[in-house]
Order: C-alpha cells, then structure tokens, then sequence
C-alpha cells in the first residue's frame, strides 16, 4: 500500500515536470524547454501565472496587438523611460523573439522576458499583460543604464542581475557573454557609437 502511495507520487511529480516543461517549450519553442529539470520553483509560478491570465483576462480567445501597435507601445513606454526604442526592439527579439507568452527555463515571462519577483517589484500585477511586461522590462532596463553608465553593464544586469556584475565587467558567465555580444552587434548596427548612446543619462 505505501509503495503504491510513493509510486503515485512520483508518477505524478513526472507527469507534473511534463507538463511544465512542455508548457515552456511550446511558448518558446526553444528545445532546452523540453527537458530540464531545474529551476522548477520559478517556472511552475510562471506556468501558474500564464494559466490565470489566460482563463480570467482572456478566456479562450487571445487577443494580440498588431505589430503597428505594438511598435507604438515601444517607442510610447520607451520614451517614457528615455531609452532608444532600437535597442528595446533588439533585447525583446533576443529575450523571446516577441513571443508575447514565453516562459523561460529559468520562468523568465512573455516579450521582456523578465522575472516574475523583479516584474512585481517593478510595481505590476499582470506579467502575462503585453502593456505591463513591456513597461516592466524597460522600466528595469532602466534603471539598469542609470546605475551602471554603461549598456553593455546594463544589459548584463539585466539577464543575469546587478549582484553580478561587478569590477565594471561583463561577468564570466557564457550565457551572458553571448546575450551581450548578440545584442550590442545588432545594435551597433544601427547606433556606430552605441557605447556612449545613453538617453536616459542625458
């Protein structure tokens, strides 16, 4: 009787880990979703937090806005918060290629692909909310560029968080190294002197 009661848990742990990884991997489509056993904790609250938004703000219909509008939420948000709109378009290209639902292997949530503490710290309620995790993301960016002067420092701080990132350095963290290196490259592309291009310092 006991051994039963055990296997069924664990069955059930299994088919619980299925679902949650199945769940990341359909929203990104990113086959490190598929099977990974870590970061349970942060992505079954994500899983949560898409499964709440879907049944009690969208029902079964999601409605998306169209690119034209949320371009405009882009640059909208992004002027609010004195950042290049270019760049914010980059990192939300890099961070979920503008899934609107995307969770992460780590539970990171929908197009800014940010964290659900760091996202309720930024004072918002709905992660899964394309208005609110967009200002989320490029409110936290923000403040990133404020604190560290510096968009290759901001945008460490921004994937791997600002305890990180100290010495004035990238850290050593191969995740990191390729998030900045991917997103300065496109960026430089567009802005020569992307270092010292900063508006929210000016």
């Amino acid at each position: 009787m006991v051994e039963r009661v055990y296997k069924n848990i664990l069955y059930s742990f299994i088919v619980f880990l299925l679902f949650i990884n199945t769940v990341c991997f359909i929203t990104t489509f990113n086959p490190k979703a598929i099977i990974n056993p870590f970061f349970i904790k942060s992505r079954t609250f994500s899983v949560y937090l898409l499964l709440k938004y879907i049944i009690t703000e969208t029902g079964l219909i999601i409605r998306s806005p169209s690119p034209e509008q949320l371009e405009e939420k882009i640059k909208t948000l992004s002027d609010k918060y004195r950042i290049d709109p270019e760049l914010v378009k980059i990192v939300i290209q890099v961070e979920s290629k503008y899934k609107k639902f995307a969770i992460s292997r780590t539970g990171a949530i929908g197009l800014m692909q940010v964290m659900p503490n760091t996202f309720f710290e930024m004072g918002f309620q709905k992660p899964f909310d394309i208005n609110e995790n967009l200002e989320a993301g490029i409110k936290y960016l923000s403040i990133q560029l404020k604190n560290f002067k510096n968009i290759e420092l901001a945008l460490s701080a921004y994937n791997a968080g600002p305890s990180r990132v100290k010495n004035n350095q990238v850290p050593k963290i191969g995740e990191t190294e390729s998030y900045v290196k991917k997103i300065t490259e496109q960026y430089s592309k567009i802005r020569t002197d992307y270092l010292k291009y900063n508006p929210v310092l000016q």
